[in-house]
């Protein structure tokens, strides 16, 4: 070993959007494989009983295009190209690394979570919420005041000065007026800690 440091560990990355969509369509291509399956030893007599498939394609015989079955073939098509797009898609990278660490991260969830804490502990602020990127962090504050904008984007940025790259803070400050009039707004301070 050269004692040397070591080299950062890749971020992790989510599943993708084919997650979910993946399981259901092996689901279904498991269920045509056992229908087809069944077909085949049905027509080589190794298996007793009638066929599944047959009335349904006796059923389909003699059918006339039609404007119905024209827009369920496009939307089928049209289904199958989003599938194929979704199955090669890029997966969701959710995590922003920490200062300091090779391999510290923490997901995008946390960064909003710790943005909308320091952002309630300002005086002041009677609500607050986040949305986080990776690259950037919303702040929507409710406030007794428009004073309130300047300290909780301060806090916000002291609060998430640890993550490399450091995220761009954007407050957005509701009319107090709104607030005011809400039914069962308080001060958060009542409820948390102060700052």
């Amino acid at each position: 070993m050269n004692g040397g440091p070591l080299p950062p560990a890749k971020r992790p990355t989510g599943a993708g959007r084919i997650g979910v969509t993946g399981p259901v369509l092996a689901v279904l291509l498991l269920a045509l494989a056992v229908v087809l399956a069944r077909e085949a030893l049905v027509a080589s007599g190794r298996v007793g009983g009638g066929s599944w498939a047959g009335p349904v394609l006796d059923g389909l015989d003699g059918t006339t295009r039609s404007p119905a079955v024209t827009a369920a073939g496009a939307v089928a098509v049209l289904l199958g190209l989003w599938l194929v797009a979704t199955g090669f898609s890029r997966r969701s990278r959710r995590t922003v690394r920490l200062q300091g660490s090779a391999s510290a991260t923490t997901t995008t969830r946390d960064v909003a979570r710790l943005a909308t804490g320091a952002a309630r502990q300002q005086d002041g602020v009677l609500h607050a919420s986040s949305r986080a990127g990776r690259r950037r962090v919303d702040v929507t504050v409710s406030a007794t005041t428009p004073l309130v904008r300047a300290t909780v984007e301060t806090a916000v940025r002291t609060a998430l000065d640890r993550l490399d790259p450091a995220p761009r803070v954007r407050v957005r400050l509701e009319a107090p007026a709104a607030v005011a009039a809400a039914p069962g707004a308080r001060p958060t301070s009542a409820v948390g800690g102060t700052s």
